[in-house]
């Protein structure tokens, strides 16, 4: 190549610009499943790699009966709060600004996540307060349904209308097929001329917590209205967020099978058809819901007197479900997976007792854990990941529902026989004159609450810690 022809193709070259790279489509943000019942919080950011809110605990009013507007704490102006929503294994970032003129915190009940993060104010953990934010970062190991209140003043803040309900969605195989995911807050909340009653520090308060006297579901007392499809299949999630009442539901006209429980959704051979359903304080039921003919109902039972003073079952309408004639038949096949879930292993485990006592003095009832008041708490240190089986002996007449932060546990007896009590729980009720043996691993590291969750009982004392080391 003469020394001209190669100064024309270099100077080509030159003006040849290399072809652009092409980008990659926008990766479109993946939407979570649509869950029923409550307003859900808007995601602040859009990518898939984290779920992030922001609440405000205000004061403002809230309609718990129709037409009669109510003073009460709340979160974004809402009583229950937002529903918030994540994925299992995505991180989630919750921005939490306390407008009270009082500290408050943010506990996520159920998840075993960082202790730092379990909003329980001991140690070097602080409360939020006034004026201040807090930002909740954690990633929840497990799915199923949990919810969220403060673990300062519980009993007047959650009375007060703190509190709301947190979903983690389970990977899409494993997820029910079904026509809708409701979601049922349940509650109870004392009004006195229109207003939540300031708080009581009575003996009958003190010895059984504060029962309300107006039942709401999803912060009304109205019952949901529900339309089924024919042939349809629906899940149902129930929380008992009440300060002391135990829950009692029945089904007339649906066909129900227990399909989950605090822990998340059961292996198929756990899951089993059910006609009345026991929800402590704190606990959780996953349901799958049929509708038998043309109407059915979630019933609440509740105990009364009647006119000769003789105990009654008085049956309260928490949903009226009813056939959409119209609809097009569902194909929705309902709970088909079959998750996994290991439960403790209980050979050669470790043994430990928490007795249940309370004594009168001056200043009234003070309930113990062996012996001991909250912020007493006993020398309680274990291993992790060392099973422990725990007894707790309640050797009085109230009832305590009996529950552990950061870990799950399985129930094993019941006065010596064996408890019918399926899957991972985080709360157990413990009767009057009863004791109940429970298994953990105690996965989570950390210093963990233990306590009852009537939470009258809790403020009265009745909290202790375990120590769980890495």
């Amino acid at each position: 190549m003469t020394r001209s022809l190669l100064l024309l193709a270099l100077l080509l070259t030159a003006c040849v610009e290399p072809a652009a790279e092409e980008e990659p489509p926008p990766v479109e943000p993946q939407a979570l499943p649509t869950v029923q019942g409550l307003q859900p919080s808007v995601d602040l950011d859009p990518s898939d790699d984290v779920a992030e809110y922001a609440m405000t605990v205000r004061e403002g009013s809230v309609e718990l009966v129709a037409g009669q507007m109510v003073e009460a704490f709340t979160y974004d102006g809402m009583s229950p709060g937002p529903l918030l929503q994540v994925r299992r294994g995505q991180l989630m970032r919750v921005h939490v600004t306390n407008d009270l003129d009082e500290p408050t915190t943010v506990h996520w009940h159920g998840l075993r996540i960082d202790v730092a993060m379990d909003g329980v104010v001991m140690g070097n953990i602080p409360a939020i307060a006034p004026g201040d934010t807090f930002v909740y970062e954690f990633t929840p190991p497990d799915a199923g349904t949990f919810w969220f209140h403060p673990h300062v003043r519980s009993n007047v803040q959650v009375e007060a209308g703190l509190y709301g309900a947190l979903v983690v969605h389970e990977d899409a195989a494993l997820a029910p097929s079904v026509d809708a995911d409701r979601i049922f807050v349940l509650d109870d909340v004392l009004l006195e001329d229109g207003v939540i009653a300031e708080e009581s520090s009575n003996h009958m308060v003190q010895m059984h917590g504060r029962f309300g006297n107006t039942l709401l579901v999803n912060g009304q007392e109205d019952p949901l209205s529900i339309d089924l499809r024919p042939d349809g299949v629906e899940r149902w999630r129930l929380v008992n967020t009440a300060n002391a009442r135990t829950m009692v539901f029945r089904f007339p006209g649906l066909s129900v099978r227990e399909v989950g429980a605090d822990g998340g959704l059961w292996p198929q051979e756990w899951t089993r058809s059910i006609d009345e359903l026991t929800l402590p304080v704190g606990a959780r039921a996953e349901l799958e819901v049929r509708l038998d003919g043309d109407e059915g109902s979630l019933e609440q039972v509740v105990l009364a007197l009647d006119a000769n003073n003789d105990v009654i079952e008085v049956p309260v309408d928490r949903a009226l479900v009813t056939l959409d004639g119209d609809a097009a038949a569902s194909d929705a096949s309902g709970f088909t997976a079959d998750p996994p879930m290991a439960l403790p292993d209980v050979d050669g485990a470790d043994e430990h007792v928490l007795a249940v006592s309370a004594v009168n003095g001056a200043d009234g009832v003070t309930w113990m854990l062996n012996g001991r008041a909250w912020p007493e708490a006993s020398d309680w240190v274990v291993d992790q990941n060392v099973p422990v089986i725990i007894e707790v002996q309640n050797d009085l007449g109230p009832e305590h529902p009996f529950h552990v932060h950061g870990q799950f546990f399985s129930v094993l007896e019941r006065d010596g026989a064996p408890a019918d009590e399926r899957g991972l729980r985080d709360t157990v009720l413990v009767r009057g004159g009863t004791t109940v043996r429970i298994a953990t691993d105690f996965s989570n590291p950390g210093t963990w609450m233990v306590h009852c969750h009537i939470l009258e009982h809790a403020e009265r004392g009745m909290m202790t810690t375990v120590e769980v080391v890495p």
